[in-house]
């Protein structure tokens, strides 16, 4: 067996994302046993300059080359290894206010260190886990002994990986190859990948941004589940249209196709930029979450604590951020690229715009946050009781 990097990726090099600078420092080889065959992974130790370390995994699974990244967190309710090693399959869970079910245990081991691990890790290192999963929430929980670590997890491109370290994606993907680290035998199919959530966008919410604690072994995962895509609800509303929601009067000044990719869905949705007779704006949005065909308004306004967007990008799932004296959980993460912009001011066409953000809701209050490298919005808002359609009437003629 052996333990050569299959990727391009090598020790030294960097990546700089949003003026955040990272290095790799080394790069492990775990594995687990199925039916008497091995299966491994490589993990590479990021490390930014301010000492703030992630771990990027790279495995061959049966769809070809994948790669992951893992973060570590504190959880909201802790767990101890002794109720950790009481868990099965299909068993309840809650971390971090997100109830989730366990769907795999297993035990990973070290079996190759290159460089820098992350801290603690030696070779030979065993560490019992499992994970557990809910909608858009992903946690693994592993623990040796009676320390207890619990990560969440997202998966991103090799386009992503390429850029990020400034590397051919050619060369990437040659590299990148099912001939090296794969199953040393034939293992079952149905438990020989890991967990993927597709929200490439995420990743960089994650990897570039987030503060976390060093990290340990990585955990395979469940088999993927395929991604779901929704397209938008139709919209017949005019740009230009005018007429009044909430007691004030709105005109239309665009409609923009807008593509989500959230963990494990893509949908598209109709966002319509509004301007009240103040001048001020608002978003009239079609289809608040994947599937529905609701409307909802949404105005700008401040969280009751600012955030830039790199504090913004650390946000994880499950935090309540205090929107007008109310605290609205995150239920979401994701990238929005704006696919397509009706709008009489070219000035203002935004197509082919990118922007992270999250975005919650209690059932009466809706949030949403959204952000490019330097900027960054806030709304808040709520669903309509009626179709806004037909109070808008048509622009007038010219």
């Amino acid at each position: 067996m052996s333990f050569e990097n299959p990727t391009a990726v090598r020790i030294g090099t960097t990546g700089t994302f949003s003026g955040i600078t990272y290095r790799v420092l080394g790069r492990s080889v775990l594995g687990v046993v199925d039916d008497g065959t091995t299966y491994y992974w490589n993990e590479f130790n990021l490390q930014s300059e301010s000492g703030d370390a992630t771990t990027l995994v790279y495995e061959v699974t049966e769809r070809g080359p994948e790669w992951r990244l893992f973060t570590m967190f504190e959880p909201q309710f802790p767990i101890t290894a002794a109720d950790a090693a009481t868990k099965r399959v299909g068993d309840p869970l809650n971390l971090d206010g997100t109830d989730v079910r366990v769907t795999l245990l297993d035990q990973s081991r070290v079996y190759h260190i290159e460089g820098q691990g992350p801290e603690g890790e030696d070779v030979g290192d065993r560490a019992n886990y499992f994970n557990a999963e809910a909608g858009n929430t992903m946690i693994v929980v592993s623990w040796t002994g009676d320390e207890v670590e619990c990560y969440h997890g997202v998966t991103i491109s090799a386009s992503l990986v390429a850029k990020t370290f400034d590397l051919p994606l050619a060369i990437l993907s040659r590299f990148s190859d099912s001939n090296n680290l794969t199953y040393s035998g034939t293992a079952s199919s149905s438990r020989s990948s890991l967990w993927t959530i597709a929200a490439v966008g995420i990743v960089l919410l994650v990897l570039f941004f987030a503060v976390i604690s060093p990290v340990s072994s990585f955990r395979r995962t469940r088999p993927v589940a395929a991604t779901t895509r929704v397209t938008a609800p139709d919209v017949h509303l005019l740009v230009g249209a005018t007429g009044k929601i909430d007691g004030k009067n709105y005109t239309i000044v665009s409609d923009a196709l807008v593509e989500l990719n959230e963990v494990g869905v893509i949908f598209q949705r109709h966002e319509l930029h509004l301007r009240d007779q103040d001048g001020n704006g608002a978003l009239l949005i079609r289809g608040w979450k994947p599937g529905e065909n609701n409307w909802c308004l949404l105005t700008l306004t401040d969280p009751a604590t600012p955030m830039t967007p790199p504090q913004a990008a650390a946000v994880q799932l499950g935090r309540r951020i205090p929107f007008s004296d109310t605290p609205v959980p995150v239920d979401s993460l994701f990238r929005s690229t704006t696919l397509k912009v009706n709008t009489a001011d070219v000035l203002q066409n935004a197509t082919g715009k990118v922007f992270y953000g999250f975005s919650g809701g209690t059932g009466v209050t809706l949030m949403l946050a959204r952000w490019e490298e330097e900027n960054i919005n806030f709304y808040e808002g709520h669903t309509l009781t009626a179709d806004p359609t037909s109070v808008f009437s048509a622009p007038l003629e010219k």
